[in-house]
């Protein structure tokens, strides 16, 4: 995940998630749609899959965005300066909240940021640092 990789304004964010098992994995919508509903609602956001990029909060933003990167099923899961995402929470508490609750869908994460950010995440072993 990166500040760097949008989502599709024109797509809701249900379709924003589904569209990555569709094109990825050839899946129906029927089957792409319920599994990115579940997502969602696992991430405690469930109530926002017909709302576009611009009605979402950055939290909203990040939870589709993580529920999208989790689509992919890769063996691990980078997010990349997190504090970029997630600018309306104590974003730390609110990253190990989402990773928790999805913590049953995907393998494993690293979270990078800057080295002076180390401190905000205390003894998180999925720690890595950037030397910016």
């Amino acid at each position: 995940m990166s500040p760097e990789l949008p989502l599709r304004v024109n797509l809701t964010a249900l379709e924003n998630i589904a569209l990555v098992e569709q094109f990825h994995q050839a899946m129906s919508w029927t089957q792409a749609s319920a599994r990115a509903q579940r997502l969602l609602d696992s991430c405690g956001h469930g109530d926002i899959a017909m709302k576009r990029d611009e009605d979402l909060t950055p939290t909203q933003r990040f939870a589709v965005k993580l529920a999208r990167a989790i689509q992919l099923r890769r063996p691990l899961l980078v997010i990349d300066r997190p504090a970029l995402l997630l600018a309306d929470v104590p974003y730390p508490d609110a990253l190990g909240t989402l990773l928790a609750r999805l913590a049953d869908v995907y393998p494993a994460h690293r979270i990078l940021d800057y080295t002076w950010n180390q401190a905000l995440y205390g003894t998180m072993p999925q720690m890595e640092t950037h030397h910016e």
